[in-house]
């Protein structure tokens, strides 16, 4: 009897540990900001951490080594005495390569105008289709960014209904600071982003998301010479999708996250594959075409 208690227990624990689907990290610094007590920073580190880690976000199952990892650094340059925070905040989306140790960052965004309230051990709430609380809803928006990429990177365009609650999103928060066209670095927003994942001008960039991932980099355990083939054939697939979106949001995203990577996919390559490489991408990304040249040595 007390060992199918035990498993009873084991069972249930097991089962509520694998329902969430996020695996979060926050952290929280203020350098610039004089306050007396700086434990609200980390309480407020580590309610975020809790609020998106322990709440179901989607319908689906996901067993631990399943779950979604995301990191989320707040700069936080200004807390006002009616405790309204000003911020910067990097987040990071990160996946597993199958059959490897290693983890590839699906997207790294630079949010440049973040602003909310919030009040030390405040009870942080959250309901869709609604603005409970200006920090929740930008935490869902967050989560639900990335849960569509971590869906596009195994299943073709399968991340489209968390792209359009990121939309929604947007729409409920209309003309709230940082959630506006003109807020941010000139289309670099909170805005945009939303606007392109959902744009089907922009629909190759996803695409390239599940083809760069699934069939390029999940693949390098088997067949490194293949893989790296497949990855080539995901970026040339760009040179034509972009012609008529040079520059856009989404393909400097891309190229501000992976081009470290990109770096090291290529300098395995034989001597032509790496000139071909290094051309192609200073097509692409002109801006890190100093770094791309690494790929040579």
């Amino acid at each position: 009897m007390k060992k199918l208690l035990v498993a009873i227990i084991l069972s249930l624990i097991t089962s509520s540990v694998s329902a969430q689907e996020i695996k979060a990290t926050v952290q929280c610094v203020a350098p610039r900001v004089q306050i007396s007590d700086k434990q609200i920073l980390t309480t407020l580190q580590n309610s975020l951490q809790q609020f998106i880690s322990n709440r179901k976000w989607t319908e689906e199952k996901f067993e631990l080594n399943e779950k979604i990892e995301i990191s989320l650094f707040f700069d936080i340059s200004q807390i006002t005495d009616n405790n309204e925070f000003q911020s910067t905040v990097q987040l990071q989306v990160i996946r597993p390569v199958l059959n490897s140790t290693y983890k590839t960052t699906i997207m790294q965004f630079n949010d440049d105008d973040v602003t909310f309230v919030y009040r030390e051990f405040e009870n942080l709430d959250y309901q869709d289709n609604q603005n409970i609380n200006d920090l929740t809803s930008l935490m869902a928006y967050y989560v639900n960014i990335a849960i569509g990429l971590d869906f596009d990177s195994y299943s073709e365009l399968s991340g489209t209904p968390y792209f359009a609650k990121a939309q929604n999103i947007v729409n409920l928060m209309a003309n709230k600071p940082g959630w506006n066209q003109s807020d941010g670095k000139g289309f670099r927003n909170r805005f945009y982003l939303a606007e392109n994942f959902n744009n089907a001008r922009f629909k190759e960039f996803r695409l390239l998301n599940y083809s760069y991932h699934r069939k390029g980099m999940d693949k390098f355990h088997q067949d490194p010479e293949q893989a790296r083939k497949d990855v080539t054939e995901s970026i040339k697939q760009l040179q034509d999708a972009i012609k008529g979106n040079q520059n856009s949001l989404l393909q400097k995203v891309f190229f501000f996250t992976k081009w470290a990577e990109l770096v090291e996919i290529y300098k395995g390559g034989t001597v032509p594959e790496k000139s071909s490489a290094v051309k192609m991408l200073n097509e692409l990304d002109p801006t890190n075409n100093q770094r791309y040249e690494k790929i040579r040595g």
